[in-house]
C-alpha cells in the first residue's frame, strides 16, 4: 500500500459512524442500535433515511447513487458505503 493511500475504514468502524448518526438523529441510545436494526422499527422515515445517506456521503467522501438507497436495515447501510468506499480506491 504506497503511503497516499489511506486504508479504507472497516466494516465495523462504518457501522459504528453510521449507528451514531442514527442515534443522535432520532435521539434514542446508541446501545439500542445493532446491525440487524430495522431503520424504519428505529422510527425513520423515508426522509430521515435519507438525511442520514447525506451526512453518510459527507463524511465518508462518497456518492450514494439514487438507485441503490433501498435499504432497510444498519446492516444494508453499512455495506453500501463499505462497497462504495471500495469502489473509489480502484
Amino acid at each position: 500500500m504506497s503511503a497516499d493511500n489511506k486504508a479504507s475504514p472497516s466494516l465495523e468502524e462504518i457501522s459504528s459512524v453510521l449507528a451514531k448518526m442514527i442515534a443522535d438523529k432520532m435521539e434514542i441510545d446508541l446501545a439500542t442500535i445493532t446491525p440487524s436494526s430495522n431503520l424504519t422499527e428505529l422510527g425513520l422515515d423515508s426522509l430521515d433515511t435519507f438525511d442520514i445517506i447525506f451526512n453518510a456521503e459527507d463524511h465518508f467522501k462518497i456518492k450514494v447513487p439514487n438507485d441503490q438507497v433501498n435499504i432497510e436495515t444498519l446492516q444494508d447501510v453499512t455495506a453500501l458505503v463499505h462497497k462504495l468506499i471500495l469502489s473509489q480506491q480502484k
